[in-house]
């Protein structure tokens, strides 16, 4: 990067960009808001700047010099690229645009639905969700807010705990009739998510089962379309609550037995530490930390047995 000594007169490279447009200083002062005599005066601490002539001065016209021929194109094409960032600044600025990166299931059931109360009351925010599972470096990527599960917690003054979370085990309630524990999972098709594609194995070693497995296996790309499949009898899925029982999918879905909680993440809100005063940041962290109270408290479908025989009661 240069240093400020190296730079020529800003001054006089505005005042050579536009007369080497008109070939006039007077219309160039014009433009400018000054007086001819004053933008002869910056051209010419340019040109003493860079150490040759940039126009041949005629009489009653300019004409650019090789020089001054070559040196006009770069500095258009630099006046081109500012003018096209401010443009930017000022989109930027009028729209408030809002850019998240949510895992799939948190947008699913939290984000999506209640997104329209956020847009009521800050109609000035536009929401850009980005669901991709992928791992996101918010220095690198034009990411104003990251929200992902993690089993080790982040560190720092941009992170703030959103949720906790426990594996849960959820089917169509006619698939629950005959599922009363573990074991019976071996007469089932298992529903995998490929961004967690040792969902099931770690889970299953945790509680004592590290060999089971289903009749079948179907694999999908995200939570959300495992519990679709799932609504659809296809399998069982193995998700998180509280959050798989709020989406469409999982409120159809029952929980045929009790799991003990082992295996469980946590969401976190991850933002640059310098983004904390910006205003659309602190509206939405403010906004989202006040839903998580209803999100903690999902409507739970959960088999209960009664005498002679089983029936599926909400929670």
């Amino acid at each position: 990067m240069p240093h400020l000594p190296d730079l020529p007169p800003l001054g006089g490279l505005l005042a050579f960009h536009h007369a080497a447009r008109t070939l006039s200083f007077k219309q160039t002062a014009m433009a400018l808001n000054l007086t001819p005599s004053a933008i002869s005066h910056r051209v010419k601490s340019l040109e003493q700047a860079v150490g040759t002539p940039l126009f041949h001065r005629r009489t009653r016209a300019l004409e650019l010099t090789e020089a001054g021929r070559t040196y006009h194109q770069s500095i258009d094409r630099l006046f081109s690229d500012l003018a096209t960032a401010t443009a930017k600044l000022h989109t930027t600025s009028r729209t408030g645009r809002l850019r998240l990166s949510v895992l799939p299931l948190f947008a699913s059931a939290v984000i999506i639905p209640r997104l329209p109360a956020f847009r009521k009351a800050h109609p000035d925010i536009d929401i850009v969700i980005d669901t991709k599972s992928t791992v996101t470096d918010l220095d690198a990527d034009e990411t104003d807010i990251g929200i992902r599960n993690m089993v080790i917690p982040p560190t720092g003054p941009g992170v703030v705990k959103l949720l906790d979370t426990r594996p849960i085990v959820l089917c169509a309630p006619d698939l629950a009739t005959d599922i009363h524990e573990i074991a019976d999972l071996a007469q089932h098709t298992l529903i995998h998510c490929a961004p967690r594609p040792n969902g099931w194995r770690d889970w299953l070693q945790l509680q004592g089962h590290p060999d089971l497995q289903g009749v079948d296996d179907l694999w999908v790309d995200t939570i959300p379309a495992g519990l679709e499949a799932a609504a659809l009898g296809q399998g069982v899925a193995l998700t998180m609550a509280p959050l798989a029982q709020t989406t469409l999918a999982g409120a159809q879905l029952v929980e045929p037995f009790q799991t003990d909680g082992r295996g469980g993440t946590s969401y976190y809100l991850v933002h640059r530490p310098e983004d904390a005063s910006d205003y659309k940041v602190r509206a939405f962290k403010e906004w989202l930390i006040l839903q998580m109270a209803d999100v903690k408290q999902p409507r739970q479908q959960t088999r209960q047995r009664i005498s002679g025989g089983a029936s599926l009661a909400a929670q």
